[in-house]
């Protein structure tokens, strides 16, 4: 076979050749130091915003609406929503007694009752909700023998992803946990900042209790706290069964735990980055279900007052009792009116135009 003249490899222990492998080995030598160092570097800063998202599930969101600054706010709060309790019941009034609906003036009463109870009672309510989701946290984890961080970071064991996966995965990988993350440990702040926020804010929407029309003021802010105080337990049970389901970590149908399974590397990552998503929308997911089953509560609640027999017979009976008033009503006004034409006197004709008398003589 001719050999080309060319080609510098073809004579052996040509230096161009050697010169041209060494060259070679040296930059990809050079490229996977430094994509290796790149993947090194986000999986070191995906561990420390582990860490900080794991004390955000246990510690640093705990929130305590017995604070004195906290109450000092409220109160500040307090104090606005009474004229608005007012002024709102006083439009109550007025739309009742203008549509003539002796309901609405009931329902402008209840309406403050429920305004200054409710106002006086919800942080109170929120706090207890608060304490008892914290307890159902702890025993939830307590039960799977673990925490809510050891589980959370069952899926995420950096060291070993360090060795396992090449450098190009540790960069991808390394990337999205950070991502996740933050947006985990975003979601917990968040729900620390909006309890706060909108705890300060219930005199106000307690308020709208006193008007038909701002009635959902009150039920909205039921539900948005009640989604961010019982989104905790959501991701809670996201990482603790995901941890039993996938990392072989968590109570057995006979009581006892599992220990925890080997590393399988890559695929714990891929689960561990699928909960967390998953943890990352809990609070929308929780709002959306509350919303979702108090539209339904709502619907078969009234659909089951319609079809009551004692509901429905007390409206017959209204109606009767009404057209019954209404007949009476009427029977004495026409005796009234006869009455009335039955006691006027006679009165006697006029120059005889009627009895043919003139001058006060028959013709």
């Amino acid at each position: 076979m001719p050999v080309s003249a060319l080609d510098p490899c073809a004579v052996p222990l040509s230096p161009a050749c050697a010169a041209g492998a060494v060259t070679g080995s040296v930059q990809t030598a050079a490229s996977d130091y430094m994509l290796g160092g790149l993947g090194r570097a986000f999986l070191d800063a995906a561990e420390q915003v582990a860490q900080a998202s794991y004390r955000s599930l246990d510690e640093t969101t705990g929130i305590d609406l017995t604070a004195a600054w906290f109450r000092g706010n409220v109160a500040v709060i307090a104090a606005v929503a009474l004229p608005v309790v007012v002024g709102l019941f006083v439009v109550q009034v007025l739309t009742s007694v203008l549509r003539r609906e002796p309901g609405g003036l009931a329902r402008a009463v209840v309406g403050v009752g429920k305004a200054l109870v409710g106002s006086a009672l919800a942080l109170a309510v929120t706090q207890l909700a608060l304490s008892a989701v914290d307890g159902i946290c702890a025993f939830i984890a307590a039960s799977a023998d673990t925490t809510v961080s050891a589980a959370v970071s069952r899926f995420f064991d950096f060291v070993a992803m360090s060795t396992v996966l090449g450098p190009g995965l540790q960069l991808v990988v390394g990337f999205l946990l950070i991502v996740g993350l933050i947006a985990l440990w975003g979601v917990m702040v968040f729900r620390k900042a909006a309890l706060l926020l909108i705890a300060v804010f219930a005199p106000i929407a307690f308020a709208g209790s006193a008007w038909d029309q701002t009635r959902i003021w009150t039920r909205r802010w039921l539900e948005i706290v009640a989604a961010l105080v019982f989104c905790k337990v959501a991701i809670v049970v996201v990482f603790v069964v995901g941890a039993s389901a996938f990392a072989g970590v968590g109570p057995t149908t006979t009581g006892q735990t599992t220990a925890p399974a080997a590393g399988q590397g890559l695929s714990d990552v891929l689960v561990g980055l699928l909960l967390l998503s998953i943890a990352v929308l809990a609070p929308w997911l929780t709002w959306r279900f509350l919303h979702w089953s108090g539209m339904e509560a709502a619907a078969v609640m009234n659909s089951a007052v319609a079809a009551s027999p004692v509901t429905t017979g007390a409206r017959t009976a209204g109606r009767s009792g009404m057209h019954l008033a209404q007949q009476i009503g009427t029977s004495k006004l026409i005796g009234s009116i006869g009455s009335t034409k039955a006691a006027r006197p006679p009165q006697l004709p006029v120059n005889g135009a009627a009895g043919g008398v003139r001058g006060g003589e028959p013709r």
